[in-house]
């Protein structure tokens, strides 16, 4: 009896690998406000069925999707069906400082206020696709399925995580969405 006392539930996201699917659905929903929770399933369910034409959904729900997936997603679908633009930034570019990197942000965030970004963020034991909502000068300021608030900006870097360092953004998994 005392061992189930200290055990905790599985919060939703521990055991799926959706957090790729939440983060277009975040992201759209910072950008259009006022979507309903109806909205947002009928997005949700488009987002999965077109997975399903390109993935098993068993290897998604577990493994999570790639960014060629995201951006499928958001072609394919977001695109589609909202007046959202999206570009991928560094797609092709890979000698970006962490400095630079920043700047870009910074730069993007401040031309305007419905934008998002989705990033990609790697640590030493998980892989996390997110959105950011804004930057402050020290903080990315998220909108997160598992509830994340903000990564310090000085703890983050686009090489290889440290003690330091230990958030691992890769550039080419950064897709900017915003309405004109």
């Amino acid at each position: 009896m005392e061992r189930s006392m200290n055990l905790l539930p599985y919060e939703q996201g521990y055991l799926d690998g959706l957090c790729g699917v939440y983060s277009v659905i975040n992201a759209t929903r910072l950008i259009f406000k006022g979507m309903s929770e109806e909205e947002c399933m009928k997005l949700f369910g488009a987002c999965m069925r077109h997975i399903e034409t390109r993935k098993s959904l068993g290897k998604v729900s577990t493994g999570g999707v790639g960014k060629e997936d995201i951006w499928s997603i958001l072609r394919k679908v977001v695109m589609q069906k909202y007046e959202i633009r999206v570009k991928r930034p560094f797609a092709k570019n890979e000698n970006q400082s962490t400095r630079d990197y920043f700047n870009v942000l910074h730069d993007y965030f401040s031309k305007g206020n419905k934008r998002a970004a989705i990033i990609g963020v790697l640590s030493d034991d998980w892989d996390h696709w997110t959105v950011i909502r804004s930057l402050s000068p020290k903080r990315l300021i998220l909108f997160d399925s598992s509830m994340m608030k903000s990564i310090n900006i000085n703890r983050c870097t686009i090489r290889k995580a440290n003690k330091r360092k230990p958030y691992t953004i890769n550039i080419q998994d950064t897709f900017f969405l915003y309405k004109d």
